[in-house]
């Protein structure tokens, strides 16, 4: 038998961690160092591709099967994907070439060769009569056609309307924006952005943050001599956002409660001008050696990393406390297409529970007219909003809900509602989507 091809072989792999559990994106990472840019492009091709359009690929490949792919192992029905998706949505790839290496692998994963190369040839000659789900079950048509769990698009159906959920579907199958937050101890947007260009790097202002550049093209960063010299961080604009509602003060002493890998301390210490004191909370000793090394690259050097759990910190009190909450992490699922097939709806109410600890914790660190953000990226109430108003109402009138948009950019304003609410989703879904709330304990 001929040698396995090894993108492919190795995209498969990281598809079969995924569903037991695994991240793909650092399952992604680890892949890099063994593969040249070409081919580690067509395996992130591959990996997110199948991901995003999981259940669009089964349903097409259940056309033509005599048992619903789903039941049967997971090598084979992973490699039928690998090869669905190839034939459906990659041009440049011959269906010959997606046939027979998916056939090649099946020999030595699975053991169902036949199975995978007969179904894949009746895909290829019958694909053109494959029809989806109707409107008369709007909830059945979306989860097939945009590759989304069915409980999570009834939800959004339910919050959002079938077209403003449709919309929101579509746009979590698109690739993020590549954004990157300026290092301002170091440099200035517009200096930075002319050292990117005369490496030949296209690098576009973002719309709402006046630290952020999009980056088309998603370069090698290692490649990049502004990167090696710390003049950047990748950071989403909904992100860097959150940390501008904070606006720390030079001179204060700030808490991030739950800060690895380091990108909203970091910026905090930047927009403090690196005076003061920022102690960065985390409870997980190797994300706060990742923490410490984005500390260390960029230069902010008032970031304190502590080991730490935000539900029983005691520490001093603080001028103003950060809280990005551990969350379902359902408004970045365009970012991390394997979300949306390892989470439960469960996961909402679980994370709730521990969210309002953590805010109950800390918020009792903020000295009087102390300022708390509390932030995730998640669209689901029950995170969000429900847990501020939870908080409020059992803290005896001592915090109440500051206004952020005097600290936003004047383009990012209309994200927050009338009760105090900032939300970049569905409002902006070309950002990640996050919540936050400005909280203040009145003195």
């Amino acid at each position: 038998m001929p040698p396995l091809d090894k993108p492919r072989e190795r995209a498969l792999e990281i598809l079969q961690k995924v569903e037991g559990g695994a991240f793909a994106d650092q399952l992604i990472d680890e892949m890099r160092q063994s593969f040249d840019r070409r081919d580690s492009a067509f395996i992130l091709e591959l990996v997110y591709g199948i991901l995003r359009n999981r259940s669009r690929l089964d349903w097409s490949l259940n056309r033509f099967s005599a048992k619903a792919v789903e039941t049967t192992d997971a090598w084979t029905r992973n490699i039928l994907r690998l090869a669905a998706y190839q034939m459906m949505f990659l041009d440049r790839v011959p269906v010959s070439a997606a046939v027979n290496t998916a056939t090649a692998l099946a020999k030595v994963y699975g053991k169902k060769h036949g199975y995978v190369n007969g179904l894949l040839r009746n895909l290829d000659r019958k694909r053109g009569t494959i029809s989806f789900p109707g409107p008369g079950d709007p909830v059945k048509r979306l989860s097939v056609v945009y590759s989304h769990p069915a409980w999570l698009v009834k939800r959004w159906v339910r919050r959002f309307g079938e077209t403003a959920a449709e919309l929101l579907l579509e746009s979590n199958n698109r690739p993020a924006q590549f954004i990157i937050r300026t290092n301002t101890l170091r440099t200035s947007r517009a200096e930075l952005k002319a050292s990117l260009e005369a490496e030949g790097c296209q690098a576009i202002e973002a719309a709402y943050s006046p630290a952020g550049l999009e980056l088309p093209s998603g370069p090698n960063l290692q490649d990049l001599s502004p990167y090696r010299n710390g003049w950047f961080l990748v950071q989403d604009q909904a992100a860097q956002l959150i940390s501008m509602m904070l606006a720390p003060q030079a001179g204060e002493t700030v808490l991030d409660a739950c800060a690895a890998p380091g990108g909203k301390a970091t910026h905090i210490a930047e927009i403090m001008k690196n005076r003061g004191i920022v102690v960065a909370l985390e409870n997980d000793l190797l994300r706060i050696v990742r923490l410490r090394e984005n500390s260390e690259k960029l230069g902010t050097s008032i970031i304190v990393p502590t080991v730490g759990d935000a539900t029983r910190y005691r520490g001093e009190k603080f001028d103003r406390i950060l809280i990005d909450a551990p969350c379902s992490g359902l408004g970045v699922l365009r970012r991390h297409p394997d979300g949306r097939w390892n989470k439960g709806e469960t996961a909402i109410m679980e994370r709730r529970l521990l969210q309002l600890r953590i805010l109950n914790n800390c918020a009792g660190l903020l000295k009087p007219g102390g300022i708390c953000v509390y932030a995730t990226c998640t669209t689901e109430p029950e995170e969000n909003e429900d847990v501020v108003t939870q908080f409020l109402s059992g803290a005896g009138g001592e915090f109440v809900i500051d206004d952020p948009r005097p600290f936003l950019p004047e383009r990012a304003r209309s994200f927050v509602d009338g009760h105090g609410f900032f939300r970049t989703y569905p409002q902006a879904p070309e950002m990640d989507g996050f919540f936050g709330a400005r909280i203040i304990r009145e003195s």
